[in-house]
């Protein structure tokens, strides 16, 4: 049975949390999955499945899977784009360091969290925003796989937001978290940031943007769609186990 282990969510919980892979079917859950109890004690699996196919998604919930998210995922093509971001002197987009962590967490402890670790009763509070900044931290470190730009004011230094991800190839890119800073949570900064960190990107190589949305986001959904012309590749509902 294929699986990766999500090693930040299996630091913060202190047992593994599984990702099973999309090719692991009802069956072969049932007949392997006493052998993966045994090897690496989860506490935490999930398992995505298409929005679509309600045979599988019913079948995984009588093994005692539950839905806690659904997810659109979405995809952009950049190569000619031109944002024209140097016009919003004197606000540029960095690549952010150790030294800008503060401030990130600043930013992200002013919002409440509200994703499925959040929301589900099941887990313990305050894991949700411990995870955030695990994750946030890590791209700070693995900068030559991951990315972290910020939207700062060149004279005075403030970061009014910024935008992380990772590279999946040379020409592919995949968005995971942006945040604005509270005073400067307005379209108008959000756009800025958005199109300077796609003039950064582009100017690196990348062709490509994937994202993956929560469905409960449908203020970034809109935006997504309206201005940037992001497309629609499929929409995915994520389970979840949860084992004593």
């Amino acid at each position: 049975m294929e699986y990766s282990v999500l090693n930040i969510e299996s630091k913060l919980f202190g047992r593994k949390v599984l990702m099973l892979d999309e090719s692991v079917t009802p069956e072969a859950y049932v007949s392997e999955i006493g052998d993966l109890i045994k090897k690496e004690n989860p506490w935490y699996m999930n398992r995505l499945c298409d929005s679509t196919d309600l045979k599988t998604i019913h079948a995984f919930e009588e093994l005692g899977f539950r839905f806690v998210e659904l997810r659109m995922f979405r995809y952009l093509r950049i190569e000619n784009m031109h944002m024209g971001a140097r016009s919003f002197f004197p606000w540029e987009v960095i690549e952010l360091g150790e030294e800008h962590i503060p401030a990130i967490v600043d930013i992200i402890r002013s919002y409440p969290s509200d994703d499925r670790f959040s929301r589900d009763p099941l887990v313990p509070a305050g894991a949700s925003l411990k995870r955030l900044e695990l994750y946030l931290k890590k791209s700070v470190t693995n900068y030559k796989s991951e990315f972290l730009y910020g939207l700062v004011n060149h004279h005075t230094g403030e970061l009014a937001g910024f935008r992380n991800g990772e590279f999946t190839s040379k020409k592919t890119v995949r968005y995971f978290y942006n945040f604005m800073a509270p005073a400067h949570n307005t379209p108008a900064f959000a756009s800025m940031l958005e199109a300077a960190v796609i003039d950064a990107l582009v100017k690196r190589g990348v062709s490509n943007i994937e994202a993956i949305t929560s469905g409960l986001n449908v203020e970034e959904i809109n935006e997504a769609f309206s201005t940037l012309g992001f497309r629609v590749e499929k929409n995915m509902v994520l389970l979840r186990r949860i084992f004593e």
